[in-house]
C-alpha cells in the first residue's frame, strides 16, 4: 500500500488564482474533471484503438493468406513485423519533446491520418520492399500517437491519471477482440469480392476509418491547459482553465513545462528511469509477441482458420476486465508497485502454463493469464513513470527511455517464435525477462520508499530544530521530484 502523499506543498510552491463565485471549488472541480473526461478521454482511446487495430492486422493477414499471396518466407514475415518497432523506437523521443512545440490536436491528428493511409495502401501491396517500407512508415507514425499517456498527465492529478490511462490502453484491448470479429467477418463475406483478398479488404476496412478519426482529433482535442489560457477553447471556461492550470501543478509537481535541455541529463542519472525501462520492456516484448502472433498461437492448438480468429477475442476479453479492475484499484488505493508485481506473475504463470502442457483448454487458459497480467501491467508501468518524474523534459525523457527499451525489446518479440507448435524457446525467452521484470519492481519500489523515508526524516528532524529546511525552499521548477517536500506514490 502507498504512503500517505501530502499534495499541498505544492500550493505553497506555486502561485494559484482560482477564483469561484460559487465558493464550492469541490463543484467546479467535478465539472472540470467531466469535461475533461468527455472531451480528452474518448479521443484518445479512439487514436490508440484504431492504432492497435492497423499496427497488428499482419498476424490476422498472414492466417488469411497473405504470406502465401505474396510469396514472403517466414524470416521475411518475421522482418515486416520487426520493421515496424524499428520506425515506432527512431522516433520516440523526438515525438515526445515535438508534442510541447506541434500541440496534442495537430501531432495526434495528423499521426493517425498518416498512419491510416500507410495501412490502407497495404491492401495494394505486390511484394516484400512494399510491405516492409510502409511498416517502418506506419511505425513512424504511431510513434506520434503514443504521447497520448504523457499527455494525461497535463490534465490529471497523479491520483487520477491510472484510471483514464487503464480505458486509454483497454481500447487496445477491445481493438484485438474487434481485430478477430473483423477479421472473420472479412474473411467469411468479403474474399474475393471486386477481385481482392480477404486480407487485402482487411486493410481497406481497418485503415480508412482511421483517416477519418484523425481528421476529427486534429479539430476537437483540446490543447494543453496553458495554451488554451492564451488562445480559448470551446470546452472549458476561464475559470476552469484557471483551475486546470493549478491541478497542473500538482500533478506535475512543477509549473515549467516547456523544453528544459539540463532535465535530460536528470532524468539519465535517475535509477528510477532504468527501473522502469526494464519493466517496460519486458512487458513491450510480451505485448509484441501476443499481439503478433496469438493467431499463429492458436492455430497451432489445432483449430481451423475461421476458428482461429474467433478465439483470439477470448484472452482480449480477460485482458480488459483486468485492466479496467487493477487500474480503479491502483487509483482508489494510491498504489501501484505491488500491483504491477502481481500482473507481472500472473503473465509468468500464462507463460509457464505454456510450457508445461499439450492441452488445448489449458493452452487457452495460458494465454488469458497471459493477456490478463500483460495490459494493466503496462498501465501501471506508464503511471508510475507519468506520476514520479517531475518536469516535462524529465518525464519525456524516462518515459522515451522506458518506451525505447520497450521496442527494442519487441523487436526480440517478433523473431523468437519461430519453431511450432509449442514455440518453447519463445515462452522461455519471455518467462526470463519477467522475472527480471518482477526484481525491477521490488527494486524501484524499495528505492522510492526508501527516499519518501529519508524525507519524511529530513522534515521531521527540520521540525523539531524549529529553522527552515533551506533545500525545501527553492523552486519545484528547479528540484523537480527531488524536492524535499515531493513523495513518490508506490
Amino acid at each position: 500500500m502507498a504512503e500517505k502523499q501530502d499534495d499541498s506543498w505544492v500550493e505553497d510552491i506555486l502561485p494559484t488564482s482560482v477564483e469561484e463565485p460559487t465558493g464550492n471549488r469541490s463543484i467546479l472541480e467535478k465539472r472540470l474533471l467531466l469535461k475533461m473526461d468527455l472531451s480528452i478521454v474518448p479521443l484518445l482511446a479512439c487514436s490508440f484503438f484504431i492504432a492497435y487495430m492497423d499496427r497488428n492486422n499482419l498476424g490476422n493477414a498472414r492466417i488469411m493468406g497473405m504470406q502465401e499471396d505474396l510469396h514472403l518466407s517466414d524470416e521475411q514475415y518475421f522482418n515486416c513485423l520487426t520493421m515496424f518497432f524499428v520506425g515506432y523506437m527512431v522516433f520516440m523521443l523526438p515525438a515526445n519533446l515535438a508534442m510541447r512545440i506541434i500541440g496534442p490536436p495537430r501531432q495526434l491528428g495528423l499521426a493517425v491520418i498518416f498512419f491510416g493511409v500507410c495501412g490502407t495502401c497495404l491492401a495494394a501491396a505486390k511484394n516484400y520492399a512494399t510491405v516492409i517500407g510502409l511498416r517502418v512508415l506506419i511505425g513512424t507514425g504511431e510513434a506520434f500517437v503514443q504521447v497520448g499517456l504523457l499527455y494525461f498527465s497535463f490534465w490529471y492529478k497523479r491520483n487520477e491519471v491510472a484510471t483514464r490511462a487503464a480505458i486509454y490502453y483497454t481500447s487496445a484491448t477491445i481493438s484485438g477482440c474487434f481485430s478477430g470479429l473483423i477479421a472473420y467477418g472479412v474473411e467469411k463475406n468479403l474474399d474475393g469480392v471486386q477481385g481482392f483478398h480477404s486480407w487485402q479488404w482487411l486493410y481497406i476496412v481497418e485503415g480508412i476509418p482511421a483517416i477519418g478519426l484523425g481528421i476529427i482529433i486534429f479539430f476537437l482535442l483540446p490543447s494543453f491547459p496553458d495554451a488554451i489560457a492564451k488562445g480559448g477553447s470551446r470546452y472549458f471556461k476561464k475559470i476552469e482553465i484557471d483551475l486546470a492550470q493549478q491541478r497542473m501543478a500538482d500533478a506535475h509537481s512543477t509549473s515549467n513545462e516547456k523544453i528544459v535541455l539540463s532535465q535530460i541529463w536528470m532524468a539519465l542519472k535517475d535509477p528510477k528511469s532504468y527501473f522502469t525501462a526494464v519493466i517496460y520492456g519486458a512487458l513491450c516484448l510480451g505485448i509484441a509477441s501476443v499481439t503478433s502472433f496469438l493467431p499463429t498461437f492458436i492455430r497451432q492448438f489445432g483449430f481451423g482458420k475461421l476458428e482461429t480468429q474467433l478465439f483470439t477475442i477470448i484472452p482480449y476479453a480477460f485482458a480488459t476486465i483486468t485492466l479496467l479492475a487493477v487500474c480503479i484499484v491502483s487509483d482508489r488505493f494510491d498504489t501501484k508497485g505491488p500491483l504491477l508485481l502481481l500482473c507481472l506473475a500472473t503473465s509468468s504463470i500464462g507463460f509457464i502454463i505454456l510450457l508445461s502442457t499439450t492441452n488445448r483448454i489449458a493452452l487457452i487458459a495460458g494465454t488469458c493469464f497471459v493477456a490478463s497480467g500483460l495490459y494493466p501491467g503496462i498501465i501501471l508501468t506508464v503511471s508510475w513513470v507519468t506520476i514520479n518524474h517531475g518536469g516535462y523534459t524529465k518525464r519525456s525523457t524516462a518515459w522515451a527511455m522506458a518506451q525505447i527499451t520497450g521496442q527494442g525489446l519487441s523487436i526480440i518479440g517478433t523473431q523468437v517464435y519461430r519453431h511450432p507448435p509449442r514455440f518453447l524457446a519463445g515462452h522461455g525467452c519471455l518467462l526470463g525477462f519477467f522475472i527480471a521484470a518482477m526484481l525491477a519492481t521490488v527494486a524501484n519500489w524499495w528505492y522510492m520508499r526508501r527516499e519518501n523515508r529519508k524525507r519524511d526524516h529530513r522534515a521531521d528532524e527540520f521540525r523539531t530544530r524549529g529553522v527552515k529546511d533551506e533545500k525545501a525552499e527553492k523552486s519545484a521548477d528547479e528540484l523537480l521530484d527531488w524536492h524535499p517536500d515531493f513523495r513518490y506514490i508506490l
